[in-house]
């Protein structure tokens, strides 16, 4: 599993320095200019992270994202997310959706760092009902940071609240609280 980890984002690294070398849109040195004269559609940025693993645990995440740029290290967003799984481990299998929201602030330094905070809220199965079609709204609380280049960004994460019907496993083990995100992000 880490294999793949580690397999998948040399492959998005590798490709958003060779195809998507001409985007930068939160964190470039050209970026240092004035931004309050600009229109709002040159403020915006998206992008999002995206996740898919198939087999006995299957598991498929689309997570896009809305920016806007306050200025040229600073900026605001929103994001939606939904998740599918399934674990044919069970019979009949266990099969579910997640969704959600979040909304995130996030600031350069040092040139290509960025600290990043997200509050996001997750609406889950609840199996521990006695109906398993209940669902709970599960709140989640990230803040780290990470690398933005070329439209290309890691960010590891840690969850403040720590629910613990928190959907999420973390990047070192079921009681990690820490989470790897990789994505990419574009001026619109």
């Amino acid at each position: 599993m880490l294999f793949k980890l580690y397999s998948l984002s040399l492959l998005f690294l590798v490709a958003s320095f060779s195809s998507f070398s001409q985007y930068d849109p939160d964190y470039s040195d050209e970026d240092k200019e004035d931004l309050k004269g600009l229109p709002l559609k040159e403020r915006l940025y998206t992008g999002g992270n995206f996740w898919a693993n198939f087999g006995t645990f299957t598991n498929v995440e689309i997570s896009p994202l809305l920016g806007y740029r306050i200025t040229s290290d600073y900026s605001v967003g929103i994001g939606l997310k939904y998740n599918y799984f399934s674990d044919r481990r069970f019979s009949p299998a266990l099969t579910s959706s997640i969704y959600g929201g979040s909304v995130f602030t996030r600031y350069r330094f040092l040139d290509k760092l960025v600290a990043h905070a997200e509050f996001e809220m997750l609406n889950i199965s609840n199996f521990n009902s006695i109906s398993s079609s209940g669902r709970a709204w599960i709140p989640v609380g990230l803040v780290g940071g990470g690398y933005a280049s070329n439209g290309f960004q890691v960010l590891a994460l840690y969850d403040l609240i720590d629910d613990p019907n928190n959907p999420y496993v973390g990047t070192f083990g079921g009681g990690s609280r820490i989470y790897l995100r990789i994505g990419f992000l574009f001026n619109l």
